[in-house]
């Protein structure tokens, strides 16, 4: 019995890493051929692709404790107002946020938000914005920028 050994021919889990390098190796040419197509593809597209962003934000109409500072600072035009209540209109947190749509989808001051910002300037350096075209830049840009309230019984805006 002595001569008898034991084979165990049946598949285990195990993992030959002697071999797996070996294939591995075998296929180097292959594996740094399609990582190098891959990495172009994936550069050219990154440098290529048009830049789409869109920004979204929803205000809603400021609570009485955060309208308290510039309340404070109005206080002495009851002094001086014989009607208090116009005072009390221009503060009430719905009115506040009315003006505020208002003076956000004002053209001069989308204007003055596009002529200013950085990020818009390098654009419009990136776009070759001349002076002729200088107007018809700004305007395209000010009919994306928006600002709504959709539902009058819900105080929020909606910015777009």
């Amino acid at each position: 019995m002595s001569d008898i050994q034991a084979v165990n021919n049946s598949p285990s889990d195990e993992i030959d890493l002697v071999e797996l390098v070996k294939t591995l190796w075998q296929g180097k040419v292959t594996i740094a051929i399609c990582t190098i197509v891959f990495t172009v593809c994936a550069v050219i597209y990154a440098l290529t692709a048009q830049q789409w962003w869109t920004s979204k934000a929803v205000i809603t109409a400021g609570q009485y404790q955060n309208t308290a500072n510039i309340r404070s600072q109005v206080t002495n035009l009851y002094a001086v107002i014989d009607d208090s209540s116009k005072i009390n209109n221009v503060l009430d947190s719905e009115t506040l946020l009315h003006d505020y749509v208002t003076e956000f989808n004002a053209f001069d001051n989308k204007k003055a938000f596009i002529e200013n910002n950085e990020i818009m300037k390098q654009y419009a350096d990136k776009a070759e914005v001349t002076d002729e075209n200088k107007a018809r830049f700004i305007t395209n840009w000010a009919k994306r920028i928006s600002a709504s309230q959709p539902d009058k019984k819900i105080s929020r805006m909606f910015i777009s």
